[in-house]
């Protein structure tokens, strides 16, 4: 089974460098397309995380970036293609001013321990939205993307880490806006461990504890002191909300866990060795079982 490639991006190629986020980052421009490089911070896997993240995306059938495993004058990263097309009229509108413009009194710039960030008001403000965007299929797609983050364990997935994109209107169309791709999964997969805790962690079968430990960008309600644990945001959201929920718990049900077997496989070892490979398997193994449960 091949490796996925590793990306050497030319000097030369390198454009301005981004500001959202707290990591390096900057665009780079190869064979006419832009791509975000995000390098990795050092004893983290950020980079195969992002690069997993997207493929267990794809097998589901998720709408998300393209991401590429790179390096760029020694640096080790990857790359995530840009899917906002500017010579088009595209635009993308973050979560946080989505959430602005309906939401009483939310607070935009605050990132962390945003707890109006919440289930409830995403979807009012989606649904605020109704003369301009599909609202149902919209909703359908951000809950896959919330499906995507307790399948692998995102707990990033902040009002600036999800958003829609704007279209430029042709004649007679209304509906200009349309979920953005799901997109930035580095916080995910056990990624932030040592080979060391993670062989400590299967060995002792606790991945399940280390999985239930995590906090999510998304609050449960606005009491909440911290972000909702990623699965069981999922397990009190598709209660609430069946109908859009559930087409995501599905496409989990019809993943293959040999497909997550062989997407952990192609990861080259010089960018995770078999003990995060293997936690980072059991990690989604143990998830989706949680949210089969979801379905009876």
């Amino acid at each position: 089974m091949p490796h996925y490639a590793i990306v050497s991006i030319p000097l030369e190629a390198r454009e301005d460098t981004e500001q959202l986020g707290s990591k390096p980052k900057f665009w780079v421009l190869m064979d006419g397309q832009r791509w975000l490089f995000k390098e990795a911070r050092p004893n983290t896997g950020e980079d195969w995380a992002e690069k997993a993240a997207a493929e267990i995306a794809g097998a589901m059938g998720i709408n998300a970036a393209k991401v590429e495993l790179a390096e760029y004058n020694g640096k080790v990263g990857c790359i995530s293609c840009n899917f906002i097309d500017v010579d088009a009229g595209e635009a993308l509108v973050h979560g946080n001013e989505i959430m602005a413009w309906k939401v009483t009194g939310y607070d935009k710039t605050k990132i962390f321990r945003q707890a109006d960030h919440t289930i409830e008001n995403i979807q009012l403000a989606i649904r605020a939205l109704s003369d301009f965007a599909d609202t149902d299929v919209v909703l359908t797609e951000l809950a896959g993307y919330i499906v995507l983050d307790a399948l692998i364990g995102n707990t990033d997935r902040h009002h600036e880490n999800w958003g829609l994109r704007l279209h430029s209107p042709v004649a007679h169309q209304t509906r200009v806006l349309s979920a953005a791709p799901s997109f930035d999964h580095a916080s995910s997969l056990g990624r932030e461990l040592l080979d060391a805790r993670r062989t400590e962690l299967l060995a002792n079968r606790q991945v399940e504890r280390y999985i239930s430990k995590g906090r999510g960008g998304i609050f449960r309600d606005a009491e909440q002191a911290h972000g909702e644990n990623p699965l069981r945001l999922v397990q009190v959201a598709a209660r609430a909300y069946p109908t859009y929920f559930r087409p995501a718990i599905e496409r989990v049900a019809a993943l293959d866990p040999q497909v997550l077997h062989e997407i952990f496989e192609r990861i080259p070892p010089e960018r995770a060795a078999e003990p995060a490979k293997r936690f980072a398997e059991a990690m989604a193994l143990s998830a989706r079982l949680t949210l089969l449960d979801l379905l009876k």
